[in-house]
Order: structure tokens, then sequence, then C-alpha cells
């Protein structure tokens, strides 16, 4: 991209907001794609008011005639809300799959399969997103931050498998339940419990079926998902979180967990806790972990 003289980002300023990017990159023989980069750069918007932006959006209303109606909208809105449309983590999976071959079978749309952006480009599109989330407020920063977590947890894509560890996640069969496990300390955790649970020490367990949610924070996390729901034998129901390391994001998120849900315990499983119920019952129970 050619560098931007004064006279072109003059030229920009005086005529983007009431010509759009198609006019100013023909008048200035360059791409609508660079016009499109400096107007975001100078933080350039189309005039409301002007007559190209309301023939812009006549042009918009009709391409979308006969393509989606807006009751379609509302179906779909409630039966989100409804829960109807949640996919489960096998459909999730294999829409990653079938996404992954398909970019690996297509030719990228920019021509820029195989490439890496430079540094420069990099820093730029940091400038830019930073730019972006400036202008929203702390109070709209933390709901769209909330909005997007909860779509995740929505979607069954809360929590995605761990990378880059020495014990690769997986499903394990515990009690007659298929559960992916992000580490060997959870898995041997379950088989525990399930041998609690069949002892009559407990009546049940699950994991990670339930996701508290911090209303109002403007930074960080917004949210926590313990790994064990523990119910006991008279109906008290406890979370267990086993943590091998703590680091600053879980320390957070428990200091949260404890000012938001005061009334709702939630037991650590540490180093030590875990070295004690290994040394314990780890032979006892038919497919632990070593």
């Amino acid at each position: 991209m050619k560098k931007w003289s004064e006279q072109e980002i003059a030229f920009l300023r005086d005529n983007y907001p009431q010509k759009g990017k198609a006019f100013c990159a023909e008048a200035l023989g360059r791409g609508e794609a660079s016009v499109r980069w400096m107007a975001s750069m100078l933080a350039l918007k189309l005039d409301s008011s002007s007559e190209f932006f309301k023939e812009f959006q006549q042009r918009a209303a009709q391409s979308k005639v006969g393509k989606k109606r807006p009751e379609q909208a509302l179906v779909i809105k409630r039966l989100h809300e409804a829960g109807k449309l949640i996919k489960t983590p096998e459909q999730c999976a294999a829409m990653s799959v079938r996404a992954k071959e398909w970019h690996r079978t297509h030719e990228h749309p920019k021509g820029f399969l195989g490439h890496t952006h430079s540094g420069d480009a990099r820093a730029k599109i940091s400038m830019s997103s930073l730019r972006w989330w400036g202008h929203m407020s702390d109070e709209e920063v933390s709901a769209r931050s909330l909005k997007m977590m909860k779509t995740k947890w929505q979607a069954g894509c809360y929590a995605t498998p761990r990378t880059k560890v020495t014990w690769v996640g997986g499903k394990r069969n515990i009690g007659g339940q298929d559960v992916y496990f992000r580490s060997k300390w959870e898995a041997n955790y379950a088989r525990y419990l399930e041998f609690l649970s069949v002892n009559g020490a407990i009546r049940a367990w699950e994991y990670e079926p339930d996701v508290f949610w911090f209303e109002g924070v403007k930074r960080g996390c917004v949210s926590y998902l313990p790994d064990f729901r523990v119910e006991e034998n008279d109906g008290t129901i406890i979370y267990h979180e086993v943590k091998g390391w703590m680091d600053a994001r879980s320390k957070t998120k428990l200091n949260r967990m404890a000012k938001y849900y005061p009334n709702i315990p939630v037991i650590i499983i540490g180093h030590r806790q875990y070295a004690e119920i290994k040394r314990k019952v780890s032979k006892l129970i038919e497919g632990w972990e070593p």
C-alpha cells in the first residue's frame, strides 16, 4: 500500500462522509480496501443526512428483499432462547473439522493462504482494534464481554480443549458418563467422586454443569465455571475446583466468586489435598491414572 499524501487525506476528509468509499477510491486511483482502511484510521463516518447515505440504505434494503423475513429472525431468536438450537460438543467438533477441510481445499478469498502479517501490519491491526474498543465505555465493554461468554456457554463451547500440555485431554467414561476432561487430575478426581458416590459418601456429582456470571464487571474475568458440582447426602450443593497451580486469573475468579456469590461454597483441591486422596484411595479405584 503506497503512502497516503496530505492532499489525499484532505480529499478523503472532505468527500468520504458524503460520497462514500467507491467515489473516493475512483477519484484517488486507490483500491476500496485502502480507502476503507484510511477512513477507519481517521475515524470517518458516513453522513447519515447525505443523499449518498440515503441511496445506500435503499440499495441495502432492496438487496435483502426475499432473502430473510423479519419474522424469521424472531423465530430464530425464540428457538435460541429456548435452547433448541444449541449444538452438542460433537456437533461443534464436526463443524470445526468441516471448516478446516474447506479452508485446506479452497483458495483464500484474498489470496492470503499460507502467508502471515508483517510486524508493521500487526501493529496497525492492533492500533485499529484498540481504537475501536476505546470508543466504548466501561459499561459497554463489560456488557459485550458478558454477552460473548454467555453465547459461548449456550453454544457448548465455553471451555475449549487445552493444547500444548503434557497430558492430552480427552473423554473418559466414569460412572457411565462420557466426559471430556482437560487434565489427568480432573479425571482422577472424577473417579474419586464416583468412588464416594458408589459407597454412599455423597449423593451425586457432575462435571462443569454450572457457570456463574459476574454482572457489572468492567475488566477481566466475567464468569467462573467450577470443575465439579457435588450433591451431599443431605441435599447440600458444594462446588469443587481441582487446581494444580493457582495463577493470577484463577485467583481473580475465586475472589469474584466469593464476592458475588458468598453463599455458594467452593472447595479447592490443591497439591496437598490431591496427594492425600491419591495416597489413601488411588489403589482402590479402578482406572486411576498415575
